[in-house]
């Protein structure tokens, strides 16, 4: 009886042992997320979106933001024409610059140990527009960003810090929204076929391609 309660109590020991050994294999601490600095320039080319001033647009994007994780942090300037289309016949002609902050999550991407880069994104973002009107006046209100996009590129080997410079193009669609300047004695009316005259939306939306190079390390 006295060997049979011996041989339980090694059996039980032994097994407990083996179990501490797995809990203490099994529980390395997480890796911390990935940082890395995010740099861009780029080109915009859409339609600029001003009250009724709403042509053809061509600017000047750009951005820097701070990454952790799947997070990214940014601030961004961006320097763009406003006005009338050519076929119109008021041609207002005007410059509008646009300083903002905006919060970037990656959907779907490699992997920061990856050499390669491919990174599917959304962001959402707040900023201020100032426009400039070459025959006189401005106009300067707050706008909200949705955009989307995606980045293509590569990633160099660590340094003695461990970090890799990377570098790449990215392509995005962009959208700002800002509330439109009101128009003094407005009618309702139908600027087309329409069931009810409204007068003229308060809301503008400006619409771009953005596209360019990102850098950073």
């Amino acid at each position: 009886m006295t060997q049979r309660l011996a041989f339980a109590l090694v059996a039980v020991l032994t097994g407990s042992a083996s179990a501490q050994v797995m809990v203490a294999t099994s529980g390395e601490p997480d890796r911390p997320a990935p940082r890395s600095i995010d740099g861009r320039i780029g080109m915009l080319l859409g339609g600029a979106d001003v009250g009724d001033a709403d042509g053809f647009s061509i600017g000047f994007a750009s951005g820097l933001g701070y990454r952790i994780g799947d997070v990214t942090l940014r601030g961004t300037f961006d320097y763009y024409k406003v006005g009338d289309g050519s076929d119109e016949a008021l041609q207002r002609r005007g410059r509008a610059a646009r300083l903002g902050a905006a919060a970037r999550y990656s959907f779907a991407n490699l992997g920061a140990d990856s050499g390669a880069i491919a990174d599917f994104w959304g962001e959402v973002g707040a900023g201020y527009e100032h426009v400039d009107w070459r025959q006189g006046g401005v106009l300067d209100r707050p706008s909200l960003e949705l955009a989307v996009g995606f980045d293509v590129g590569g990633r160099g080997d660590r340094d003695r810090n461990g970090k890799r410079r990377e570098a790449g193009y990215y392509m995005a669609f962009r959208t700002l929204i800002g509330e439109a300047p009101e128009i003094s004695g407005a009618m309702a009316t139908c600027g087309g076929p329409c069931d009810a005259a409204t007068t003229p939306s308060r809301t503008d939306l400006s619409m771009f391609f953005d596209f360019g190079v990102h850098f950073g390390h």
